[in-house]
């Protein structure tokens, strides 16, 4: 089946020609013409009706093709299902990192309220 097949023209070479085309010629010529546009239309629609059926035909051919999985090994994991974009990565991670500059600073602060009161009321001395 060629479906992509050049199709030559109908149509006289030049503007002579053309008006030395009788009309009978002309009407003949169109008739053809129609007639092949009909056929064509025709092989396409029979082409789209039978898309479904050569769809499901070519998958039961690959699935026949393709082994069963080994019960005893594990399935392949996709790897790509818990990935976040690049963009989302990198908000995650600075997200991260000013909470634990955010906790250090907290922490910092407890440390030297600690030691200013130890200086003035001698917990720890």
């Amino acid at each position: 089946m060629a479906a992509n097949k050049r199709m030559p023209s109908r149509r006289p070479n030049n503007g002579r020609d053309l008006a030395r085309e009788s009309t009978r010629d002309r009407k003949a010529r169109l008739a053809d013409r129609k007639k092949d546009i009909h056929e064509e239309i025709h092989r396409l629609e029979c082409l789209i009706t039978a898309a479904p059926r050569v769809a499901k035909q070519r998958h039961l051919a690959r699935i026949d093709m393709i082994p069963p999985y080994d019960t005893d090994m594990p399935l392949p994991r996709n790897r790509h299902v818990g990935e976040l974009p690049l963009q989302q990565q990198i908000a995650i991670k600075r997200r991260r990192l000013l909470l634990m500059g955010e906790l250090g600073l907290f922490g910092i602060g407890i440390v030297g309220i600690a030691g200013w009161l130890n200086q003035f009321l001698h917990f720890f001395h």
